[in-house]
This record gives C-alpha cells, structure tokens and sequence, in this order.
C-alpha cells in the first residue's frame, strides 16, 4: 500500500474513492495531519491512482466522478453480498468454532491454568512448589535448566498462580481477551501471539527480578496492549476496547508498577504491554514506513 496524496475534506476523499472503486483501483482514505489521505493497495496500481488524482484536483466538480461514485456504491454492495456468499461456502475447523462463539484455545489455557493450580494447591502429581513448571535457577548461570534441556520452562510460568484470588483476576481476562483475538484472528494465530509474548515477558520478569514467578499476565498485558493499538490504528480490524477498560487496565499496570501493589511481576506486564501495543501498531507503521 502506498500514499499517493491527500485531499482537503472527507467528501471529496469519498468522492475519488469512489471514483477509483468505480474503475477497479482498490484504495483507501483516511485522515492525518495533512487533511485526508489517499492509499493505493496494488503497487501496479500506483502511477493510475495518481494520474486520477492529478485529473480529479485539476476538475473536483466533473459529473463524471459523482457518476462513478454513484456506481461505486453498487459495486461495494454487490462485492459485500459475494463476499458473504463466499463465507457461508467455508466450513474451517475456526469458523466453527466461531459461529459457536467458543474460543478453544482461550478455554485450553484457562483450563491448563486451572489444573496446574489445584493440583499445586492440593499438592498432588508431584507439583509442590511448581518446581518443573518455573524458572528457579537450581544450577549455576544464566537459566541454568533451560540450558540443561528444560526448555518449557521458558512458556510454562503462564500456567502457575499463586491462590485463588490470583487465577481467577487472570482467567476472567483471558476469557475476554483471548476470545476476541481468537475468534477475530483464529486459533493458530492466537497461540503463536501466546507463545512469543509468553516467553519473551517471562525472561523480561526473570532480567527484571531474578526466578520463581508466575502468572498469565504478562500475555494478558499482551493482548491488552494488541486489541487498544489494533483497534486505533487499524479501525477495519472490527476489534477495539472501550475506554474505560483501557484506563482500569493502565491504572492497574502503574499501581504495581510504581509498588502501591506488592508482590507482581512487573517484567512481565511490562514487556508483555510493549509487545502487545507494538503487535497491534503494526499496520499504522506499514502504512507509514511501507514505500
């Protein structure tokens, strides 16, 4: 996608975009700094778009572009009805699943979370102390039992809480959180977010304050940090966060973060929010940086 100039008000930014639908130049405007910016998705597309928009500056008020908007609004029907059409024709295990509005790898991790912190509590399966499960540095060195082999220990700190109190606040937001990447994004895509916020925010707790934590929250932070960004900066993603979970979330991060509230880990909320807010900034920075 490229930027190929700017318009001064959103009528005439709708009316050329129209304009360019109508003659198959696939497009989006949008406003910034400079009034109404006009975007050409296909790179063999680039030197008609601006030709248009050189003819439309030149003329604004030629009937043809109020035709052509005309027609455009027919075509984008029609294209929503083919589109939908063409939906209903897929039946993909995560459009199952959607229709259902079950998230199963959301409640996957809700349910391992669970588990692991019953059988802690009861102290059962040779879990005492989560010792298998956390990074502990029994050893000599920088993550002495990933280095021996123990490789899980890098993801598996998400699974362990500390009390009720502790799983039930994450698992609550996971369930909202998670469902809404998972069933707009789909299962693959949420579990490998998971897997690369998870490990990178543990080892950010683990450089922050040393071993022994646990707790989802740095993914969490994650997807936090994922669905505010993607929501502002991409507002075709259909996803987004009202404000006010925006401010108890950003209240919560500094509370712990500045130790009003004990006993958190803060690494990972850190890295997992700056992860997050970076992952979801993304097409904001393609539009931007993409030339």
């Amino acid at each position: 996608m490229r930027l190929v100039g700017h318009l001064r008000d959103e009528d005439a930014a709708k009316t050329f975009s129209r304009y360019l639908t109508s003659v198959n130049i696939h497009n989006l405007v949008e406003p910034d700094t400079d009034g109404w910016a006009v975007w050409i998705h296909s790179e063999d597309q680039i030197e008609s778009g601006q030709q248009a928009l050189a003819a439309y500056l030149k003329n604004p008020a030629d009937k043809k572009y109020q035709m052509a908007a005309q027609a455009a609004v027919v075509i984008e029907r029609q294209r929503e009805r083919d589109e939908a059409k063409a939906a209903k024709r897929i039946h993909s295990r995560d459009r199952i699943w959607s229709r259902m509005n079950i998230a199963p790898l959301t409640l996957s991790l809700i349910g391992v979370s669970v588990v692991v912190t019953l059988l802690e509590g009861l102290n059962l399966g040779g879990l005492s102390d989560f010792h298998w499960l956390a990074i502990q540095d029994i050893g000599m060195g920088f993550l002495p039992e990933v280095r021996s082999g123990q490789i899980w220990r890098l993801i598996t700190p998400i699974f362990v809480h500390f009390g009720a109190l502790h799983l039930i606040f994450n698992m609550l937001w996971l369930n909202d959180l998670g469902a809404v990447v998972e069933l707009r994004y789909g299962t693959l895509k949420l579990a490998l977010f998971v897997v690369i916020v998870g490990i990178l925010s543990n080892l950010g707790q683990y450089l922050w304050a040393g071993p022994v934590f646990g707790g989802m929250s740095g993914v969490l932070y994650g997807l936090f940090g994922f669905i505010w960004l993607r929501g502002v900066c991409d507002p075709d993603s259909r996803i987004g966060l009202p404000s006010r979970i925006v401010w108890m979330m950003m209240i919560w991060f500094f509370l712990c973060l500045f130790g009003i509230i004990e006993n958190v880990a803060n690494g990972t909320h850190l890295v997992g929010l700056v992860l997050g807010m970076l992952w979801g900034a993304a097409p904001m920075a393609k539009r931007l940086f993409g030339r």
